[in-house]
């Protein structure tokens, strides 16, 4: 079976990477600052307004308002953190291994443990709110939690699969260890559409603000690692070894889209001009004008393995990698070089 992204590439550099450790003296649930921590292994990143944020491993939460000049939060945790959701300007959620959910109230400077489950064994590999109420947290091993009272609490929930006509699928529709698969990515469509990215051919839908899913069916069986929805029924889907399919009618049918590339393609940005980056590994960063029809590479000079984008104020793109924070101009995206 083919392993989770987040699991292997950055389990494995885990054991590569080294920071300059400060002596600083933390608590044992207090991620130990470092002076190198902007150049370590990152994993997500989110923006609101001014304010970018960057997360990754040994409870690394960075924080920067010209995305230039980066300051490291503190954190309650040591655990290799996955991904980052900022709500609004001061508010934010970040979730990682031990499926531990962190939560900041004073625009990342500080970030305070809200729910973990050691015994679970798995870490939480996205979440999104949909307000400031209602959010939905999935991980590694079909792990699903949701909280209606804003992250107050969170209780754990198994994925409802159900077939086009909203009835309980029926074991010949689905494969028995779906629910148990590693669910890498959700996305909002907008209404109460969500979609999930998962492995082993997986993409779901959920037509009822994820309270039931449908299992899509793709000509791939290979891990997809994100979802990119680019309006209500268009939408993307990527993974292992540049797969790449585009969907027109909200996941019915498919079309593979040659990337050009057999990197792991980790993730997926709309531009402010409508042009499409899906970032990969080993440098991997391509780009569609044409809604996502057609492909081509952009030229980086470098191989990090590339993990996250968010677009700046300035248009330029920001992207996390295992060299931690690189900072892409406006101009070298246009290029065509």
């Amino acid at each position: 079976m083919y392993r989770l992204l987040k699991l292997i590439f950055f389990f494995t550099s885990l054991f590569f990477i080294q920071s300059s450790i400060s002596d600083e003296k933390t608590l044992p649930e207090q991620s130990i600052f470092s002076t190198l921590a902007v150049s370590s292994l990152l994993l997500q990143s989110d923006r609101q307004g001014t304010l970018s944020v960057v997360v990754g491993e040994r409870g690394h939460i960075l924080f920067s308002h010209d995305n230039k000049n980066w300051e490291q939060a503190l954190v309650e945790t040591r655990q290799a953190l996955t991904n980052v959701f900022m709500l609004n300007k001061k508010t934010a959620w970040a979730v990682g291994h031990d499926a531990i959910i962190l939560k900041t109230n004073d625009a990342a400077k500080t970030w305070k443990k809200i729910f973990s489950d050691v015994d679970e064994e798995a870490p939480l590999l996205d979440l999104y709110f949909k307000d400031d109420v209602n959010g939905i947290a999935i991980g590694a091993y079909g792990l699903v939690y949701h909280t209606e009272d804003g992250g107050k609490t969170w209780g754990k929930s198994a994925l409802n699969i159900v077939n086009e006509n909203n009835n309980a699928a029926k074991t010949d529709e689905i494969f028995t260890d779906i629910y148990d698969i590693h669910l890498n990515d959700i996305a909002f469509a907008g209404n109460k559409r969500f979609y999930i990215a998962a492995e082993s051919g997986y993409v779901l839908r959920s037509d009822d603000d994820a309270k039931s899913w449908i299992n899509l069916k793709l000509p791939y069986q290979g891990s997809f690692f994100g979802v990119l929805p680019l309006s209500f029924n268009k939408v993307i889907a990527y993974g292992l070894r540049g797969h790449l399919y585009l969907s027109t009618d909200a996941g019915s049918t498919w079309e593979k889209i040659e990337t050009g590339s057999t990197e792991m393609l980790t993730d997926g940005l709309i531009l402010s001009d409508g042009n499409i980056l899906i970032s990969g590994l080993a440098g991997t960063l391509l780009i569609s004008t044409d809604e996502g029809k057609s492909f081509h590479a952009l030229n980086l000079k470098h191989r990090y393995g590339l993990t996250s984008m968010i677009e700046t104020k300035d248009s330029s793109i920001l992207l996390t990698s295992d060299a931690g924070v690189v900072l892409l101009p406006q101009e070298k995206v246009l290029s065509k070089e």
